[in-house]
């Protein structure tokens, strides 16, 4: 009876999502691996372009040109451990680990967010077909995450209806060109969404999907992403 006890004592032991070591205490991580991601704690205060810390406000192409979206939650700088994570997760099968990133990215954007709160998180859409490839859609599914820990409702108002090249071998005017037609809005949007997407990086995406909703009827886009990229290509 007591060895029982023993082995299902052990089972329950929660080990960190990173490390393995047990006892973690940070939403599914030990206190070592939590303190040490690579936390986004300064950044542009429109689109999260991480900063340096004696520069304030907006970053330069922000300051140039604001982009359609109001503001980017973002908790990390895409570097390791994050900068492994998610290919892991998009093109290696490990959704799993969405599980904890959600759980982190919620209690980030509890702790930053002073305006009010979005009526609806938008997953940025994949094609049909590409998601039939991959299995599943990782911002959908990390939107799904968000939704139930936020108490938000997840609209999966918007659709890819063209399949596109992947956008992290363009450039920035290539990317502009690539995803021009690629989306459509199918049902009624609300007045203000999150979008919500792994990682950002020039920002074309959430800017193409933010006009679209925008022109649609919707008053304010916010973009929610796991990491964004440290320098704008």
């Amino acid at each position: 009876m007591f060895k029982q006890i023993i082995n299902s004592w052990l089972k329950n032991i929660q080990r960190c999502a990173l490390c393995g070591a047990p006892d973690s205490q940070s939403h599914g991580l030990c206190e070592g691996c939590h303190a040490d991601l690579p936390w986004l704690i300064h950044g542009c205060s429109r689109c999260a372009l991480p900063l340096p810390r004696h520069q304030a406000g907006l970053c330069v192409p922000c300051w140039h040109q604001l982009p359609p979206f109001t503001q980017v939650q973002a908790a990390f700088t895409y570097s390791f451990p994050i900068s492994e994570l998610i290919p892991a997760i998009k093109y290696r099968r490990q959704p799993a680990h969405l599980g904890w990133l959600a759980a982190v990215l919620a209690e980030f954007i509890r702790q930053r967010q002073t305006a009010p709160w979005p009526d609806a998180l938008v997953p940025v859409p994949m094609h049909p077909f590409s998601q039939i490839h991959r299995g599943y859609n990782q911002a959908q599914l990390l939107a799904q995450r968000l939704g139930e820990q936020l108490h938000i409702p997840v609209s999966p108002c918007l659709h890819k209806q063209r399949r596109t090249p992947r956008q992290v071998s363009l450039n920035l005017a290539q990317r502009r060109h690539n995803l021009q037609g690629a989306f459509t809005l199918r049902g009624g949007v609300a007045e203000h969404v999150a979008l919500v997407d792994d990682v950002m990086t020039t920002g074309t995406t959430a800017s193409t999907l933010a006009r679209l909703l925008l022109e649609q009827g919707c008053q304010r886009v916010d973009v929610w992403v796991l990491a964004r990229t440290a320098q704008e290509p």
